[in-house]
């Protein structure tokens, strides 16, 4: 699976509860290249949890829900998932730079995590 970021571009850190460091909007593609459709879990409302970045100063920006749970996701052969979202940075970035900041996909396959288990599924990523 492949995971392509794009920043759709930089926000107003003034509309947010923090004034401190950057907002970016951004669009990021889970792109299936294989013949197989791929299923995985993720969370209803955190599905950031499944992703991780190479930098401590860097992180999704979410407000949260009222109910957020484990659901499967499917991407068919040869096809994307979408997720918008938002990223909040208290260092410098530079997004036009390609190894500045790196994201990563946590994929929590369909068979390696049981229903009953909720309060592991963050833990589980690490695993």
């Amino acid at each position: 699976m492949e995971v392509k970021v794009n920043t759709v571009g930089k926000l107003n850190s003034n509309d947010f509860d923090t004034k401190s460091g950057t907002f970016y909007s951004i669009k990021i593609d889970l792109v299936n290249n294989t013949n197989s459709p791929i299923h995985f879990w993720v969370m209803s409302c955190s599905w950031q949890d499944n992703f991780v970045f190479n930098t401590d100063t860097t992180y999704f920006y979410s407000l949260g829900c009222d109910s957020n749970y484990p659901i499967i996701m499917e991407i068919l052969p040869r096809h994307k998932l979408t997720f918008n979202g938002i990223i909040h940075s208290n260092g410098y970035v530079n997004l036009n730079k390609k190894n500045d900041i790196k994201l990563g996909f946590v994929l929590i396959n369909k068979k390696e995590y049981d229903i009953l288990k909720m309060s592991d599924f963050r833990v589980l990523r690490f695993k």
